[in-house]
């Protein structure tokens, strides 16, 4: 929408625009200048992202609510990709190499050593508990790095247009009409909009899990500077 000038939703966004699915051809017959979406770590992204000084927008989330978010993603895809286990089970395997795309701590040290690399590249980083909390100022912060000459009043149509339970509607809406390709296993209920809260979690894990997965987590990432909020402040 920043890019675009105009409050109006893309149908199949992510579909076409997913880098780690879509195929090249694909890909290079978009009208530039084209936004894509990945979940893939810096090295494994096209080498022209690095030659090309391509603009860079990385959204980061507390892990505790990205495991509760992939576990209901992972029970609900269609088959085979299917998850069969327990919640219990799986915040064991997300410190696996056996998940999808690898250990989200990895993940996370991985584009902070490979952006400490390459200063020259062009990089933003979000929290989405901060984009909950003040989504006005991350989008005016996007508006700023993507050097856009807009209004405020835009901006805060954006912000309007872009809230949780808007794009859970118009997911809603464009499967019905068939616009949204649905990766979801029959009678699940799948929707890449579930509940976008902060701090689900806690309806989610034992004390003994949380407890747990914090003595994993920071044997990891302590030292690292990346320090998430685990509930809103």
């Amino acid at each position: 929408m920043l890019r675009n000038g105009s409050i109006q939703y893309s149908e199949l966004i992510l579909a076409s625009r997913m880098i780690d699915f879509a195929c090249k051809k694909g890909l290079e017959a978009l009208h530039p200048p084209r936004i894509l979406h990945t979940h893939l770590p810096l090295r494994m992204l096209p080498k022209q992202v690095l030659d090309k000084k391509i603009k860079c927008v990385q959204i980061l989330r507390n892990p505790k609510d990205v495991c509760v978010s992939f576990f209901n993603h992972a029970k609900r895809v269609a088959p085979p990709e299917t998850y069969q286990g327990n919640f219990h089970e799986f915040t064991d395997a997300f410190f696996t190499e056996q998940m999808p795309y690898g250990r989200y701590d990895d993940y996370l040290l991985s584009w902070k050593a490979d952006v400490s690399r390459f200063p020259d590249l062009p990089f933003l980083c979000f929290f989405y508990e901060d984009m909950k909390v003040h989504p006005l100022k991350c989008v005016k912060e996007l508006r700023a790095f993507l050097g856009l000459n807009i209004t405020d009043a835009f901006c805060e149509a954006v912000v309007e247009a872009c809230s949780f339970d808007k794009l859970k509607m118009k997911e809603r809406t464009g499967m019905k009409d068939g616009a949204v390709v649905s990766i979801w296993k029959e009678g699940s209920g799948g929707t890449f909009y579930r509940k976008g809260e902060v701090g689900d979690w806690k309806n989610w894990f034992t004390v003994a899990e949380s407890e747990n997965f914090d003595i994993t987590w920071n044997e990891k990432m302590n030292g690292s500077g990346i320090e998430f909020s685990y509930s809103v402040r």
